[in-house]
Parts: C-alpha cells; sequence; structure tokens
C-alpha cells in the first residue's frame, strides 16, 4: 500500500518510521517545486537515493567535500558520455578516488540528501509500493532510525545557526588567519577559501558546488571559535518568512491551472525567468499531473529556443567584456559571478555547464541574461 501527502501535514521523521516499521520496499518521492528527490527503500532500509539538485549529484558533492577538482569533474563528465559508464567507475579508474573513498562518500552523500529534506518545511510527497529504478546503481543499507535522530538534531542545529548566519546574503568577515588550523577538514578548508570578507554565503555556496547547510556550518564553528564575524548583507534583503508564506499560499489559491496559464503569460512577453518559476511551481501543486508535466517540459524547450535564438548555443566560447577592475562593481547573481569567473577564452558554454551547480537550462538562462547586459560576447 502506498501513501500520498504533504510535510505541512506530515512530517518527515513520521513519514520515514512509516515505512521502516512496515518494512517497506519501493521509492519515496518528494518534491517541493524547486527540487525533486527520490529514496529507494527495501525491507524499511535506504537502499539508495537520487535528486534533481545538481549540488547532490555525485561529482558536485565530491568537488564540494575536496575529493576532485572541477577540471577533474568536467573530464569524468566528458568521459562519461562517450563511454555510458557510471561517473564513480570513471573516477576509480581515472586514480581520482578509489574504491573505498567512492563507496563511502556514496553513503555520505545518500545520508546527507536525506538530513536535508529536514528542513523543508513543505513539499508533496508519495510511496510507490514496490518500484525500484531498473539502472544499474551502487546499493548501500543505511539504517532509518539513525537517520531520523539525526535529521531531528540538524533541524535543532539549523535554528542555532540561523541565529548567528540568518541569511544566505550575509558576509563572513575573517578576524585571523582561517587556513593555519591543520584539522581542518577538505571541505572546510575549500569553504574558507573563499571567504574574502566581500562574498556572501550564497555566492561561496555556488564557487564550492556546496550546500547551504554545508557552508553556515563551517562558517558558524568559525564565529564560535572567534575566527569569524558576520555581517549584515551588502545589498539587498532576502524574502521573508511571511513573503515565502504568501507566495506559498497565493499559489496554491490559483492553483496548478492557474500556475500553468500565468506561465505562458510570462512566455509571451519573453519572461523567461518568471515562467519557469510558475511552472515549477505548478509541478510542485500537481507533481503526478500529465498536463503539468507536459505544460514544464514545453515551457523549458520554449526557453532553450528563446536562448538559443539569442546565440547562446553549447558550442559558443564565450568572451568577457568587462575589465577586471569593473567585476566587483557589478550588481550580479552568485549563479552570474560562477560563470563569469569560469571564462579562460577556451572552455566553451558546455564545458561550463558541466561544471555549474545548476540545472543546465538555469546555467543557460544566466549565460543568456550576461549576454544581454553586455557583459560577455560569444563566438
Amino acid at each position: 500500500m502506498g501513501i500520498t501527502g504533504n510535510l505541512k501535514t506530515m512530517e518527515l521523521s513520521e513519514l520515514l518510521q512509516w515505512v521502516s516499521q512496515g518494512t517497506k520496499t519501493g521509492t519515496l518521492v518528494i518534491d517541493n517545486g524547486r527540487v525533486k528527490k527520490k529514496i529507494y527503500f527495501k525491507a524499511g532500509r535506504i537502499f539508495s537515493s537520487a535528486s534533481t539538485d545538481p549540488r547532490e549529484h555525485l561529482g558536485h558533492f565530491l568537488v564540494s567535500h575536496g575529493y576532485i577538482t572541477e577540471e577533474e569533474l568536467s573530464k569524468a563528465i566528458s568521459m562519461q558520455e562517450q563511454s555510458g559508464m557510471l561517473l564513480g567507475k570513471i573516477l576509480t579508474t581515472i586514480g581520482a578516488l578509489s574504491e573505498d573513498d567512492l563507496h563511502r562518500l556514496l553513503r555520505l552523500k545518500a545520508e546527507e540528501s536525506v538530513y536535508d529534506l529536514f528542513s523543508w518545511g513543505e513539499g508533496e510527497f508519495r510511496f510507490v509500493d514496490e518500484e525500484l529504478p531498473e539502472g544499474t546503481m551502487v546499493p548501500m543499507n543505511l539504517d532509518l532510525t539513525s537517520i531520523v535522530l539525526e535529521g531531528v538534531q540538524r533541524v535543532d542545529e539549523w535554528s542555532r545557526i540561523r541565529e548567528i548566519i540568518p541569511s544566505p546574503l550575509a558576509v563572513p568577515v575573517t578576524i585571523t588567519d582561517l587556513l593555519a588550523d591543520p584539522s581542518l577538514s577538505p571541505a572546510a578548508r575549500k569553504v574558507l577559501e573563499q571567504v574574502n570578507d566581500d562574498r556572501t554565503v550564497e555566492e561561496i555556496q555556488v564557487e564550492t558546488h556546496s550546500s547551504e547547510f554545508l557552508v553556515s556550518k563551517v562558517l558558524f564553528d568559525e564565529v564560535r571559535k572567534g575566527r569569524v564575524k558576520i555581517v549584515r548583507p551588502r545589498w539587498g534583503t532576502p524574502p521573508d518568512a511571511e513573503g515565502k508564506k504568501e507566495a506559498s499560499a497565493q499559489a496554491e489559491a490559483i492553483g496548478a491551472a492557474g500556475l500553468v496559464q500565468k506561465a505562458k503569460q510570462h512566455l509571451k512577453k519573453a519572461e523567461l525567468e518568471q515562467a519557469l518559476r510558475h511552472l515549477r511551481a505548478a509541478r510542485s501543486l500537481e507533481p503526478d499531473s500529465k498536463p503539468v508535466q507536459q505544460a514544464l517540459a514545453k515551457g523549458e524547450e520554449i526557453v532553450g529556443k528563446q536562448i538559443e535564438k539569442a546565440g547562446v548555443t553549447l558550442e559558443s566560447i564565450p568572451k568577457l567584456e568587462r575589465s577586471m577592475e569593473e567585476l566587483p562593481k557589478l550588481q550580479i547573481s552568485p549563479q552570474a559571478g560562477f560563470i563569469l569567473s569560469r571564462l579562460n577564452g577556451t572552455y566553451d558554454v558546455r564545458s561550463i555547464v558541466k561544471i555549474s551547480p545548476m540545472p543546465q537550462i538555469d546555467a543557460l538562462l544566466v549565460v543568456y541574461r550576461l549576454l544581454e547586459a553586455g557583459h560577455i560576447s560569444l563566438k
């Protein structure tokens, strides 16, 4: 027997306990409109997992934890496209990882993906009995009791972190040398290397391919040691909780069909980001709706054609049209900053998209906007 609902009315811990106590085998799908995750179970224990968030894909996870470089990731993805092999197998073949490290990190990646779900305030879920992926997967065997206990502790830890780092737009400022500590983990060192008294938490996330929790936790620990202080955002203000609730309430009020209709209006006006946002919100409200899924696919196709029409193709080579002195003065998103910092005159758009911690259509949209603003040219 399956189950459906929303995390607003059934907490994740309760849902996982239902799976564990029933020794269920099948797939748990959870979608919050931005990210969709799948957790696969065998006899009430986690067998494997998957996520649409690129930062939770194996390659980006390994980059964020300091086990491989962006160059190694790009090389491995190119080899994967040619051979069809699993990325983990390629990385062990080229000597970037040992087999033991790969299995340990796959387990850690799966655990972190589930822990992240505990921070979701809402999200549609459904459990499909006896359904498991057909493709090759590296199996694992995670106990749900320990996952739930750690997840609940993670929620408490988040509340303490938020008291010190209230927004991803906050800026960490160094008080002393952060890299002198020999006990730093590779992931912590990678985060602290990006602290330059100017980058926001969100910018550090993008630069390091990391989750907000990982970056915030590293900085929180440094604040407690007296080596970092957190200052207010240098520009912009984050949406407050009430604003998010209001937007969510409005989405529910007009329903998925209304959101799809609004998305079509945005597409007619070439308001591409707004269109995708409405279509993804519609999918969140009705994740199993075929018309909504088709509308999202069609919308992404239209957005892709609009971007290509402007000259942004995967074979295009972006060239920076701003001086290095101008770059810090540009009020651009962390995602745009990531793209700009990877331009070297030889990387084509495909190579940059491969190593970007964003979905491909989102990364292409960033390139498109940079081109529109005159920050880059394409050849």
